[in-house]
């Protein structure tokens, strides 16, 4: 019976802890998706910044040399190579940036599903010990709504 009191008492004093740890993982876990998230939002926004002020340095530059007449086919070739590249490089910067916030989200949500892992085996833990105790004593065991174990 001793015994049984004294690993509930460490149980009681180590629970919080994980507690705690879990809570602050989960805390950091969000964080680190909205700032996943916001640092995607803005790489995207500089992506298509940078795409629409190619093409409109493109364009420029094919309205220049369509003024002059000697060069007028060499210059619409050129311009139309000019904002096909442009289009080609936004559209890498942005697969870029969706691919980077896929990795970052795949990486959270492992991180996420190995930390649920451990807490539900904690529990299980925990529930065999309290299922497996003396009969000698009548406990009342009942889930609080984070669902640990009270008595």
């Amino acid at each position: 019976m001793d015994e049984f009191h004294m690993l509930t008492n460490k149980i009681r004093a180590s629970l919080p802890d994980e507690v705690r740890r879990a809570s602050r993982v989960a805390g950091d876990s969000d964080r680190i998706v909205s700032a996943a998230r916001d640092e995607a939002q803005m790489i995207l926004q500089q992506a298509r910044e940078e795409a629409e002020r190619i093409l409109e340095e493109a364009k420029t530059e094919q309205r220049r040399l369509t003024d002059e007449s000697e060069i007028v086919r060499m210059a619409t070739a050129q311009a139309k190579e000019i904002v096909a590249s442009a289009e080609g490089s936004a559209r890498n910067i942005r697969r870029g940036a969706d691919e980077y916030a896929a990795e970052v989200l795949s990486a959270v949500e492992n991180h996420l599903g190995r930390l649920l892992g451990t807490i539900q085996r904690g529990r299980e833990k925990l529930e065999q010990r309290v299922e497996s105790a003396p009969v000698e004593e009548t406990l009342t065991v009942t889930r609080d709504r984070t669902g640990l174990i009270r008595r």
